[in-house]
């Protein structure tokens, strides 16, 4: 009875908004975000530069990058809650580190694609347990790590642009000294256990009241909150209730991943200031500044106004936007009448913008008002449906960049180096006015 009432009273309290100002939870959990997203979007914006003089297909770096993560979204958010956080840091520094080192130190640009897959296995670890386990501390943590996300990739889609295009290092060397970062995860990991650790605390909330307020941790095994593991049933029910953000989140990253590897890898522009092979990285610029800004909303208005309603369940709006998009800029690469690259960029910016505001509303949304343990897995769970539709946008990606690259290079030949965001000669490609220097 005691543990029952207990329960119900921490469900009460996470209903009310907190401002965990005084808190270190919010700052770890965008560490964790930024570190992610800074190895995930380097590797991804590198794609051009591993398969540099080949003719292998960009979204086999997408299909390689996100087929074992997708293979662990259908089996670990059923044993996510087994796992403790120092664990999930451990696995992902490993994985990451390790990735990373094959990926640039084999020179057979074929073979790097191994890297790949194991970095994916590092990005599963990463987001999936990560991701849920905000759902184990303060509400406000699901919008920290969403912010991180956006803003992790912001940061790597500048270094990379930066290091490759202005300091002219060379790619691979950019990836290597990103390998600093991996220590972050388990002191992230070792900090936050260890502040949860501490006495119960008072936060303020929105109506000037105060809540006492215990973290929660994978490890704790005296709370009866925590070790109310949801049964095989409940899970199950747990999946049909999510089905409707689910179908959203993969129709959203189907097309996001399509326009931003399939589509655009095939549109430059001849009046541009910078040679094709820059037009991926700017592009990427774009597109990742503008999700940070649509993953990052909620917490900047909650931070300053927590009372506000930031998020909806409505993600099919999102999602109905992207998929216009791509095929607005299908069509563009179909038929080139876009006049300049700051058009196509603009495109690509909204579709960052919307793709990140579907992320936060997703994830926000999952498992609300629910109990830790659920809205753990429901988070989990849908990141099946967020890798299901990269996986599936490879998929599709080596049929559509091919055909759209063909017909392009029918219609502007003799200036078929229009068509590609690649040069095609060379080892780690190099921006020419490096080359020149």
């Amino acid at each position: 009875m005691e543990g029952k009432t207990f329960t119900e009273k921490t469900e009460d309290a996470a209903k009310v908004p907190l401002l965990p100002k005084t808190s270190c939870d919010v700052f770890c959990f965008l560490g964790f975000a930024v570190t992610t997203y800074v190895f995930y979007t380097a590797i991804l914006i590198s794609s051009q530069d591993i398969l540099a003089s080949t003719n292998i297909a960009t979204t086999s770096i997408i299909m390689c990058f996100n087929t074992p993560y997708f293979a662990m979204t259908l089996i670990l958010p059923y044993y996510i809650d087994k796992l403790s956080l120092m664990n999930k840091a451990v696995a992902s520094a490993l994985f990451f580190g390790a990735g990373v080192l094959i990926i640039t130190l084999i020179p057979t640009p074929a073979l790097r694609l191994l890297g790949v897959v194991v970095a994916s296995f590092g990005m599963g670890t990463a987001e999936i347990g990560f991701l849920s386990a905000t759902s184990l501390h303060q509400d406000f943590t699901i919008h920290s790590f969403t912010c991180g996300t956006g803003l992790g990739a912001t940061i790597s889609t500048l270094y990379m642009s930066g290091m490759t295009t202005i300091a002219c290092i060379k790619p691979s060397i950019a990836l290597q000294i990103l390998l600093v970062l991996l220590p972050i995860y388990p002191l992230l990991a070792w900090h936050l256990k260890r502040t949860s650790n501490l006495p119960n605390k008072e936060l303020t909330t929105s109506k000037g009241t105060h809540v006492e307020f215990t973290p929660l941790t994978e490890q704790d095994s005296n709370s009866e909150v925590v070790d109310q593991h949801l049964t095989l049933k409940e899970k199950f029910s747990a999946v049909l209730e999510n089905l409707h953000l689910a179908v959203p989140l993969f129709i959203g990253e189907v097309s996001d991943f399509l326009i931003t590897n399939a589509v655009i890898t095939t549109i430059a522009f001849e009046n541009s200031p910078f040679d094709p092979r820059d037009h991926f990285l700017y592009y990427q610029l774009t597109f990742w500044a503008a999700e940070f800004i649509g993953r990052s909303y909620g917490l900047v208005i909650l931070w300053f106004k927590p009372s506000c309603t930031v998020v909806t369940n409505k993600t099919w709006i999102f999602s109905a936007i992207i998929t216009a998009n791509l095929l607005l800029l299908t069509c563009a690469s179909w038929y080139r009448f876009l006049p300049n690259f700051y058009v196509a960029a603009t495109l690509v910016a909204i579709t960052g913008a919307t793709q990140g505001a579907l992320y936060l509303n997703t994830f926000a949304v999952a498992g609300k008002d629910k109990r830790p343990r659920h809205r753990e897995f429901s988070q989990a769970f849908l990141t099946s449906a967020l890798v299901g539709g990269v996986v599936a946008a490879a998929l599709m990606g080596f049929y559509i960049e091919p055909k759209l690259k063909e017909h392009c290079m029918q219609i502007l030949a003799p200036h078929d180096t229009l068509c590609f965001t690649r040069l095609t000669h060379g080892q780690w490609n190099t921006t020419l006015s490096c080359i020149a220097r």
